[in-house]
């Protein structure tokens, strides 16, 4: 960004100093080696230099949108494509890690284990008190 008002800059700059010249303001007698001559038009009135200023003022404005436009252009398309990536990156880490926290061995063993010992304590408790009478009933009555 600091390039685009220094190019800004530079191109205000030239276009003021070419209004001067081309205008014949600035000459020898000025103290710049140019026209000899007199100048043809020269800024008598407080209101023809204001007038000169606000023309520098506009084309240097105009260069600055014109490369904020120019960066703009570019720099919406890089983070449109670093989003992406960084999306894209930040699914497949996640979908691992829960792939890896979800399916892990270790897990897998430890519920199988929960519900092998649920089943064989319920397996004891039927042999210990005998078979519920209630669910032979429930049995013949499908």
């Amino acid at each position: 960004m600091k390039s685009v008002f220094f190019i800004a800059s530079l191109i205000g700059g030239a276009v003021f100093c070419y209004i001067l010249f081309s205008l014949g303001v600035v000459d020898k007698i000025d103290g710049i080696p140019g026209v000899d001559q007199e100048p043809v038009f020269a800024i008598p009135t407080y209101l023809s230099f204001i007038s000169a200023m606000m023309t520098a003022v506009t084309v240097v404005l105009a260069a600055v949108a014109i490369g904020i436009g120019v960066v703009a252009a570019y720099t919406f398309r890089e983070i449109k494509d670093e989003a992406q990536r960084v999306a894209r990156t930040t699914a497949q880490k996640i979908a691992q890690h829960v792939a890896d926290e979800r399916l892990s061995e270790v897990k897998v063993k430890g519920m199988v284990l929960d519900l092998y010992a649920k089943a064989e304590e319920e397996r004891q408790q039927d042999v210990k008190w005998g078979e519920d009478p209630s669910e032979e009933d429930e049995k013949y009555e499908r």
